[in-house]
């Protein structure tokens, strides 16, 4: 009897800490700030799935390949100082599915010249075990 309770009390309690796909999202996110905040754009972009098929929207022109978006990080983001600092907020995480989900937030940079803002969408999806950004929509 004695262990029979410790097996169920085992699987309930392995079962409660489990991470939900809103955990594992919002912790990449949460991820993406810190890397961002520490002036590291190659580390910033391993939240996004490293392949030729992810797309993203930049200055009203829908691009692809993860090559592509790290070209376009280096050129607009050259050093920390025109990184500033990155602020993710009013996030709504919508799971479609165990391994899709779609991302709306708003997004700020402070820096010393400016604070620029806008609002993103992003399509995460679990590729390989791992949530990554497969499209990303951000608007100023």
């Amino acid at each position: 009897m004695m262990k029979k309770w410790l097996w169920t009390l085992l699987v309930c309690s392995t079962f409660s800490v489990m991470a939900t796909p809103k955990d594992d999202i919002h912790a990449l996110l949460t991820q993406q700030e810190v890397d961002w905040n520490n002036g590291d754009i190659r580390a910033y972009l391993q939240g996004y799935w490293q392949d030729e098929r992810l797309s993203f929207v930049s200055k009203g022109k829908l691009n692809h390949g993860w090559g592509t978006l790290f070209k376009s990080y280096q050129r607009s983001y050259p050093d920390t100082a025109s990184m500033g600092l990155l602020d993710f907020s009013g996030l709504a995480i919508k799971v479609l599915s165990d391994s899709a989900a779609v991302v709306s937030g708003r997004w700020e940079l402070k820096r010393a010249k400016d604070n620029p803002s806008g609002v993103f969408t992003v399509v995460i999806e679990k590729i390989d075990g791992r949530w990554l950004i497969t499209h990303d929509h951000s608007t100023d």
